[in-house]
């Protein structure tokens, strides 16, 4: 909670980040910390007198996910959030590809993505990939440890983030929000699938 509250004074004070570093703390406050309450409710454990905690490093267990989540969320948003005078990318990640806020609020504004700010989305990409991949394992991981509708609810959530991932095209797509957010329809889909491996 305290990591909560110190991002959240971070919204109230601050207005972007200067490097990648911040950023990525603050994501441990804004995204890491709520996500660590729903792991542990996910993990606690009936007992005869009441409840045991997770048997897990709750902590460890929710950080993948959380930031993964998060920055799909910003790549996602980015024409939302700029219309909206919101900026998450960090200013020496901006400065690593030759671009700066304004540069990128009239990015969002004409919808013409530049080879550079097609990079540095590319290079957020690739840091969503590293954390996916250590959310697979981590789900894996703890798969004994929680119930299996609370696993199953750990998988729909990891793959409602990865439907708009799996859509990120930092080559030759759109940046547009209603271009990265599937379908209702998609949506349903892909839980049904889920649904149904899990009765396999």
């Amino acid at each position: 909670m305290e990591d909560f509250a110190k991002s959240m004074m971070h919204d109230i004070d601050e207005n972007g980040f200067n490097t990648l570093d911040d950023f990525m703390e603050y994501s441990r406050g804004a995204s890491v910390a709520p996500a660590s309450v729903f792991v542990h409710l996910c993990g606690v454990r009936a007992a005869e007198h009441g409840y045991l905690p997770p048997g897990f490093d709750v902590r460890k267990a929710s950080t993948p996910c959380a930031i993964f989540s998060y920055i799909v969320h910003i790549i996602r948003d980015f024409q939302k959030d700029q219309e909206n005078n919101l900026n998450y990318f960090a200013l020496d990640v901006l400065e690593r590809h030759r671009l700066d806020p304004e540069k990128i609020r009239e990015v969002a504004e004409t919808g013409h993505y530049s080879r550079d700010f097609r990079h540095m989305m590319q290079e957020y990409y690739d840091l969503a990939e590293v954390f996916r991949s250590k959310t697979c394992k981590i789900i894996d991981e703890i798969k004994d440890e929680v119930e299996p509708r609370y696993y199953l609810s750990l998988r729909v959530i990891f793959s409602l983030y990865l439907m708009v991932f799996e859509r990120i095209d930092c080559s030759r797509g759109s940046f547009r929000t209603e271009a990265l957010n599937p379908s209702p329809e998609e949506i349903k889909k892909r839980v049904f699938q889920i649904l149904a491996s899990a009765v396999k």
